[in-house]
């Protein structure tokens, strides 16, 4: 499904280059559920906005279900984002004035979608939250908040999930919750998930573990096949 060859990405601070990334190749295959690991600086979240279409490498080939994305427009760009892919973030992103069934929705609005609350109402029973739907998100602990994000996330039946330390607010018994709703959606509905996370018991719950330092990948552990 993805493969990136030779990813370089550098940042211009007027004179100064500053490479994010340095030449990272990686495959990920479709259904494969993974974790980048790194430190801070690592250019584990410049690969994560790459292969989200979000930012463009320098250098180097990324291809989404066969097609060169270096070589889309943005209104391609901007189509992929909102079709292929679901993100979901640390800090959940909702809009605190409107309830977790409009935050859900809001990503229809774009695509004129008729049924769009229909849609919205059956993926917060996706994630279980039939009974809070009509909660705004300070009417909701993290962990709904967290469902809630999931749920505007899996709203436009994406194939790809890419979750940015999608735990990292949360306590360790709502991160499992999490988790393993990750982990069902990955098993019983074939979704291919990218966690970016520096936990170890987070990455424990992927196949393959990808560790990053320094804008390169530095190690490959299969946790299971």
């Amino acid at each position: 499904m993805i493969r990136m060859e030779g990813i370089c990405k550098i940042y211009k601070l007027g004179s100064i280059e500053v490479p994010a990334l340095q030449g990272v190749s990686l495959d990920i295959e479709r259904g494969e559920m993974i974790a980048v690991m790194g430190p801070s600086g690592s250019g584990k979240s410049t690969l994560m906005n790459i292969i989200g279409c979000l930012d463009q490498p320098t250098s180097g080939v990324y291809e989404l279900d066969g097609i060169d994305v270096g070589r889309l427009n943005d209104n391609h760009l901007a189509e992929i984002r909102n079709k292929k892919i679901g993100f979901v973030f640390q800090s959940y992103n909702l809009l605190s004035r409107t309830s977790a069934l409009a935050n859900v929705e809001l990503p229809l609005i774009y695509s004129r979608v008729r049924n769009g609350r229909q849609r919205a109402r059956e993926a917060l029973e996706r994630v279980g939250l039939a009974e809070r739907m009509r909660h705004k998100p300070n009417e909701l602990s993290g962990g709904e908040q967290q469902r809630v994000a999931i749920a505007r996330a899996l709203i436009n039946a994406p194939s790809i999930i890419l979750a940015d330390e999608p735990t990292g607010n949360l306590d360790s018994r709502t991160s499992k919750e999490i988790m393993d709703l990750f982990t069902q959606l990955n098993r019983d509905e074939g979704m291919t998930i990218v966690l970016i996370t520096h936990e170890s018991e987070i990455a424990d719950y992927t196949r393959r573990v990808i560790n990053m330092r320094d804008g390169l990948i530095t190690r490959e552990e299969v946790l299971r096949q």
